[in-house]
């Protein structure tokens, strides 16, 4: 369930204001108290508070995961919240494979207690239909033996409440300046809790040198990579399993752009555990693109028997959940967290040669030609009607010099993103053709294994995604034209 909510430290004398003019069209109904007792888990290190994720125990509730989503909005949090089942005690191993890419196999322990003393107010539509709740919490908290006392109001939204009503209830609660979030256990756990986690993407300076670029580079994709873990596990949101699978992806191509500046064992062994992963990821993103891909047809063709197109989106979602559970299995190996440690460390300490030193804008450029230069020969030597294989190679190498330019623009200024933007036009345009490839393949394995009907509607849906991918085809010569002129910077 995802979680968007505001935590304001408040003073004993607050008085929480009137929020009818705010929260237009529900009604308030009556507070109630309530006395909750939770048991937080983490590291000795607490790994999982400096990432800003938590597990809990809640007396009457169960064990529950916090994972936070990013967030433009400083003063709120936005976190996935996920509910397992389990006896007091020891966390769950659900519960402790979740938050496996954060703790990287440390063993969790109790690191804080804590008894709230709770009025909870809730806002209803005239259907009852929840749209927010006001907590109001007078914390008593013992950790590492330290007592501590606290009194914090939350406003948390229900799941289809606009999250602009975050914002507006900030202004009507007339604090001031709030400052950031901070969960209570956060203020419970003290200094610690607030440093840094264990991947911190550093600011680069006006003329950072190559080194710094890479650190910074590496550190990005990983700590996108441990975050998005979490989420697909979770399953609900594809984004998740897309997103981990991108920075798997991104990290690879910054190892292979940096190549020359990287110790070339080292690399390359990072490199091969990653591409594991990006296809343990991948099997399952291209069910997903598949089937919106299979659904979107299926909405363009009413013709086609429903009956059929069901047999197919069934056996496609067999085929997703088999992915699914290998993934999640994969996850929580020994192999997975061995890759995530040995990613913490290159984002923290990127094994670089000396070469590394010099200024980014005099080297890394020139990495980038590379790739530049190999995409450009395999443009100019395409044929006159290029088959889809051959526009697909075209996909990926495109795709290789956006990533490289990503990789590299903090050194190379506006033109490098401009460059960066026609590739990804690119990348795009051509997606449509490779996707189309895949799902005609696909639909005729299935359709040939179902029979009758449904090997009819694979069929048309074959003949109505090649269509509908072949129609911008051509898209993709206006971006590639864009490059052509926009590569100088390279040579600078």
């Amino acid at each position: 369930m995802r979680e968007r909510e505001l935590k304001l430290a408040v003073g004993e004398g607050f008085v929480i204001p009137s929020l009818e003019d705010v929260i237009i069209g529900a009604a308030l109904g009556p507070p109630q108290r309530l006395q909750v007792r939770d048991t937080y888990f983490d590291t000795t290190d607490l790994r999982l508070a400096r990432w800003g994720v938590t597990v809990r125990w809640r007396d009457g509730v169960g064990w529950t995961v916090k994972v936070p989503h990013p967030s433009n909005n400083a003063a709120a949090l936005d976190r996935d919240e996920i509910v397992f089942e389990g006896d007091p005690g020891d966390p769950p191993e659900l519960a402790v494979a979740m938050v496996a890419s954060f703790t990287r196999g440390a063993p969790l322990a109790i690191v804080a207690e804590l008894v709230n003393d709770r009025t909870r107010r809730r806002w209803h539509r005239a259907d009852e239909t929840l749209v927010a709740e006001l907590l109001d919490d007078h914390v008593v908290a013992t950790s590492l033996g330290q007592v501590s006392r606290f009194r914090e109001v939350e406003i948390e939204l229900a799941p289809d409440a606009p999250s602009t009503l975050l914002d507006d209830l900030l202004k009507a609660m007339a604090l001031g300046e709030p400052g950031v979030a901070v969960p209570k256990l956060i203020r419970v756990l003290g200094e610690q809790a607030g440093a840094p986690p264990d991947v911190v993407v550093s600011v680069l300076g006006e003329d950072p040198t190559a080194a710094e670029v890479i650190r910074a580079a590496i550190a990005s994709s990983v700590s996108r990579l441990i975050c998005q873990v979490p989420i697909a596990r979770i399953g609900v949101d594809p984004e998740g399993v897309h997103q981990a699978r991108v920075a798997t992806r991104r990290l690879r191509s910054d190892l292979r752009t940096f190549g020359p500046l990287l110790d070339a064992d080292w690399a390359g062994l990072l490199r091969a555990e990653l591409s594991w992963l990006a296809d343990e990821l991948g099997k399952v993103r291209d069910a997903d693109v598949l089937g919106g891909r299979l659904r979107s047809a299926l909405a363009q063709r009413p013709d086609i028997d429903s009956g059929a197109a069901n047999a197919l989106l069934r056996a496609l979602q067999s085929q997703r959940e088999q992915h699914r559970a290998a993934l999640l299995g994969h996850l929580g190996d020994a192999r997975a967290i061995e890759l995530f440690e040995h990613l913490t460390d290159a984002a923290a300490n990127p094994r670089t040669t000396p070469a590394a030193e010099r200024r980014a804008r005099k080297v890394l450029p020139q990495l980038v030609d590379k790739s530049w230069r190999r995409m450009r020969r395999a443009v100019e030597a395409l044929p006159g009607e290029p088959t889809d294989e051959e526009l697909h190679q075209i996909r990926i190498l495109a795709k290789r010099v956006r990533y490289a330019t990503e990789a590299v623009r903090p050194a190379a200024g506006r033109q490098a993103a401009q460059f960066a933007v026609a590739a990804a036009a690119i990348q795009e345009a051509l997606g449509a053709l490779n996707d189309a490839a895949v799902a005609e393949e696909w639909l005729g394995t299935v359709g040939t294994r179902l029979g009758g009907p449904a090997a009819f509607a694979a069929g048309r849906l074959a003949q109505q995604l090649t269509i509908e991918a072949h129609t911008d085809e051509n898209e993709w010569m206006a971006a590639y034209a864009q490059m052509c002129r926009r590569h100088s910077w390279m040579q600078k």
